[in-house]
């Protein structure tokens, strides 16, 4: 699976990115709502990790486009951020996904998810 990972925290990306390749993934990694549009304007991604506060833009924006983008081809979007699902920003964001994960990731219920196939458009 290839997969985007967009998080405006690059220790965090970068480790992330390390321990996604481990499982035989391919990942990439985008620091900005920016980045990550360009880089899925480039490159056909399986799966998408956005943390919801970006510099630039919300994540729930890039959710927004990458789906849009996507049309027609599966794509598996997991929302990634420190509020929870019953906080409001959770929740609002939520619906978005496809997936949603809590900081800090538990590695164990990611990897679950990405042997998933992605969602059908």
């Amino acid at each position: 699976m290839n997969i985007l990972i967009v998080d405006d925290n690059t220790t965090a990306a970068e480790l992330l990115q390390e321990l996604v390749e481990l499982q035989d993934h391919t990942a990439r990694c985008a620091f900005t709502a920016q980045q990550a549009i360009e880089a899925f304007e480039r490159e056909r991604f399986d799966a998408a990790l956005v943390d919801l506060t970006l510099p630039d833009r919300p994540g729930t924006e890039v959710a927004r486009h990458l789906r849009q983008t996507a049309r027609d081809r599966p794509l598996m979007l997991i929302a990634v951020s420190g509020y929870g699902v019953d906080d409001a920003a959770g929740a609002q964001a939520a619906p978005l996904f496809d997936h949603y994960l809590q900081k800090p990731i538990d590695f164990d219920a990611l990897d679950r998810l990405l042997v998933m196939p992605p969602a059908s458009p």
